[in-house]
């Protein structure tokens, strides 16, 4: 019974260990190279890959994933719908007339760039996706509470 507790404290300080290991320092430099502007970061270390997350220098909220080589692997930025692309806001007023801009997820990666777009009126959300060249689909309408 005892070997099996050591065991198992033992995986569990190992794993808390890895999880805690720094991020090496070819990652911090190319961030470093690319956004010497940004003064508050988190870092997190998921063993495969890195994250950063930060607020840009025009409010958005920003989370950049990095590989152990300091290759970007993808971006997310969190941003209020003002900042949306004038292209994609005016396929969106298009397609979804009379309806407010809330927020918008932007991910990118080597293969595309998508924007997560939360919509509302006075009775509902909508949860809609475009992709970069204005390609629109509805994910999902959500009726608000009556509270």
């Amino acid at each position: 019974m005892k070997k099996i507790l050591v065991i198992c404290l033992a995986a569990i300080l190992t794993t808390a260990a890895a999880s805690a290991d720094p991020v090496n320092e070819k990652v911090l430099q190319v961030f470093a190279a690319s956004f010497p502007e940004v003064q508050q970061t988190t870092w997190y270390n998921y063993g495969t890959y890195y994250a950063v997350y930060f607020k840009n220098t025009d409010g958005s909220k920003c989370r950049i994933e990095y590989d152990p080589d300091g290759n970007i692997m993808s971006t997310t930025r969190y941003y209020s719908g003002e900042a949306l692309s004038p292209f994609i806001r005016a396929k969106v007023s298009e397609k979804f007339p009379g309806k407010q801009l809330f927020g918008v997820t932007e991910v990118s990666s080597a293969d595309e760039m998508v924007y997560h777009i939360v919509l509302e009126d006075e009775k509902n959300w909508y949860n809609i996706k475009s992709d970069a060249t204005g390609s629109i689909s509805l994910e999902k309408k959500m009726v608000k509470s009556e509270n």
